[in-house]
């Protein structure tokens, strides 16, 4: 058990996660562990909202820029390396600050998770991945409808990742997208004693603050960015481009609508990203609350 508990700061997308947690630990002499999903992309910065360098302070940022973005990095490895990270901060007397807003990869860090399925089901996750380029993603949501509809319910159509998570539970591969008895682990012990801090924000300020980043994004040269990425061979089905953000310009520059309807898009799925993450955080009941 750590000395200082294992801090996490949660909350939606652009609530101002990074911030909060880099002044935390500028007080508390800390290191940031992060827990989002994309910025462990390496050349995946504007759209992920990756804190620059000198936005980070000198603050010690881990899990960021660790996987190459041809190939999919899964929650699992993160769940790997990120105990490890966070085990060799505390045995050098740190405070450890985890913050993101990926639900899995947060849930990965505060209880013992199995993964064991995850390897075996790629060769699956491959064969849907192609069947929604192909067909397009509703063919896959209406699968899931038809199989499984209490597991539709959960999802949005648009997530593919998590439709294919949920197909992939009911092919029978994976348990659970790949956790076994997930839903036991919100009673079950902690991994390290946690405190818990939750940002929130009125969801229509909220909502203001993500279509006002969004717009800096794409004026600070997001188009390029995914152009860049695409150029240097990253598939656009690919896991990575599955980032809100970088699926709805790598659409647009093959041609499937313009600009400014990209940009409709990535506000959209934004808002709509932040209201699920919000829904997931609410489940952690002792969590601090603070309005930003």
């Amino acid at each position: 058990m750590a000395k200082n508990p294992v801090i996490f700061i949660i909350g939606p997308t652009a609530v101002g996660k990074s911030a909060y947690a880099i002044d935390l630990a500028l007080e508390s002499g800390g290191e940031i562990v992060s827990a989002d999903s994309m910025q462990v992309y390496k050349g995946f910065d504007l759209g992920t909202a990756k804190p620059s360098t000198e936005e980070r302070k000198g603050i010690p940022h881990h899990m960021i820029d660790n996987a190459d973005p041809r190939y999919a990095y899964s929650a699992g490895a993160y769940s790997k390396e990120a105990t490890a990270v966070i085990s060799d901060i505390m045995a050098r007397g740190k405070q450890t600050i985890v913050c993101g807003g990926s639900g899995l990869y947060i849930h990965s860090l505060l209880y013992e998770l199995d993964f064991s399925g995850q390897e075996r089901n790629e060769s699956l996750r491959e064969e849907l991945m192609r069947e929604a380029e192909e067909k397009g993603s509703g063919v896959l949501y209406e699968k899931l409808l038809e199989i499984d509809p209490s597991a539709a319910d959960r999802v949005h159509p648009n997530n593919i990742k998590r439709v294919i998570r949920a197909l992939e539970r009911v092919y029978g591969e994976i348990e659970n997208s790949g956790i076994r008895d997930f839903e036991r682990t919100w009673n079950a012990p902690r991994r390290y004693e946690t405190r818990i801090i939750r940002l929130t924000e009125d969801r229509e300020k909220l909502y203001k603050k993500i279509e006002k980043r969004t717009e800096s994004f794409f004026r600070n040269g997001l188009v390029d960015e995914v152009r860049g990425l695409l150029d240097s061979g990253i598939p656009r089905n690919g896991t990575a481009m599955q980032g809100i953000g970088y699926k709805e310009v790598a659409a647009m520059l093959a041609g499937d609508y313009d600009e400014s309807e990209a940009l409709r898009l990535v506000k959209q799925n934004t808002r709509r990203y932040a209201k699920r993450q919000e829904t997931w955080f609410r489940r952690y009941i002792d969590a601090e609350i603070i309005n930003t």
